[in-house]
């Protein structure tokens, strides 16, 4: 690989960071008081909102171990002076400085009750700042999009595309802003093929898994199996991974007994893949390193989801060019963390970190 420009200052840390659905945004947040006027009702449901909205995000971004004797703990416990909190004792001005925009919908009112629905997104830097001030390590990211195929076993049958009350309940919900976003195929128009069947989802048929992976941008799948026998209800299945050279690999997950409706059943196991993320990607370790790597790739529409990748993700302080050529381009990259879970972090959004003869670290497309 022949350099063409040397010595090229380039900060990829300056690029736009976040997502257009990120995991500091808490939406469907319900609120409803009662005061006695209406500017004290809003104002309380306003604050009740507020406190709720940064309880579920403090409980998306972060494991309970590491909450633990804190402020940011959640359950129940002893005060150090020994009174019981019920959770959360952040002070409301700390909650309020957090929070970057709040949209609300479905307003009703009275003279003296007033209900409404949130949507309240966070600032991330604050975000980063109370994490850091009350020392609780965190995740600052999301994981690359799964794609559920969600197949129901009912009296007619298995169903994946129509008919389907299990596809209903993923497709009814919004998991934009998990930590472990989840994409639903829409069902294609009735004169095109669907492209995968039933059938080929549960018998894990490769030609079909692979298409069906690309068609949606996505390397990953969780082949999700749901039905009802003698009154109970249990979900299970498979969870796949396209690796890039095109082979399969599979994980199985469940089968588990589900307690409430289908929806509940979806938001279980979203739930668990988030825990399985944090648990994988929280960083503990907040020094930084640097990296030089070599970035691969074949043309100008790959170099930009390469720097994308890099350039968004959380882990990564600050990712320096120092020379770029046709075909590739050399950076020192700035991260936190475990070098581990920076290459964790890229194969999540598409980008693999490999170590080459000659080259060294080589950062390179998942796919």
């Amino acid at each position: 690989m022949r350099f063409i420009i040397a010595a090229l200052s380039l900060s990829l840390a300056c690029l736009p960071a976040a997502l257009a659905d990120d995991p500091y945004t808490i939406s469907g947040v319900a609120i409803d008081a009662t005061a006695d006027n209406a500017l004290q009702a809003q104002t309380s449901a306003m604050r009740q909102g507020q406190t709720a909205a940064a309880r579920r995000l403090i409980e998306r971004l972060t494991l309970a171990e590491d909450r633990a004797g804190t402020e940011l703990e959640l359950e129940a416990h002893l005060s150090p002076t020994g009174e019981m909190v019920s959770g959360l004792a952040l002070d409301p001005a700390i909650i309020a400085e957090m929070i970057a925009g709040l949209q609300i919908s479905d307003e009703q009112r009275s003279a003296t009750r007033y209900l409404a629905e949130l949507e309240v997104t966070f600032d991330p830097r604050t975000v980063r700042r109370v994490m850091d001030a009350y020392g609780v390590p965190f995740v600052e990211s999301q994981a690359r999009p799964l794609l559920v195929l969600p197949v129901h076993e009912g009296a007619n049958g298995f169903s994946l595309w129509d008919d389907n009350p299990w596809r209903s309940a993923w497709t009814s919900q919004d998991f934009d802003s998990s930590l472990t976003p989840v994409l639903v195929p829409d069902r294609p128009s009735r004169s095109v093929p669907v492209p995968i069947t039933p059938r080929q989802a549960l018998q894990l048929d490769e030609g079909a898994l692979v298409n069906t992976a690309a068609m949606y941008g996505t390397n990953r799948i969780a082949i999700l199996r749901a039905g009802e026998r003698d009154g109970v209800r249990r979900f299970g299945g498979y969870l796949v991974t396209v690796e890039p050279t095109g082979e399969i690999v599979t994980d199985t997950w469940g089968p588990q007994i589900v307690y409430g409706g289908w929806s509940d059943a979806a938001r279980a196991f979203v739930t668990d893949r988030e825990d399985d993320w944090k648990r994988r990607s929280v960083v503990r370790d907040f020094e930084t390193t640097s990296l030089r790597v070599t970035v691969m790739y074949g043309s100008l529409d790959e170099w930009l989801r390469l720097q994308e990748a890099l350039s968004r993700a959380s882990l990564v302080e600050g990712a320096q060019l120092d020379a770029l050529s046709r075909d590739g381009a050399r950076m020192t990259v700035d991260y936190r963390g475990a070098f581990e879970q920076l290459a964790s972090e890229l194969a999540a959004r598409g980008a693999t970190i490999e170590e080459h003869p000659g080259l060294g670290w080589v950062v390179l497309s998942a796919r």
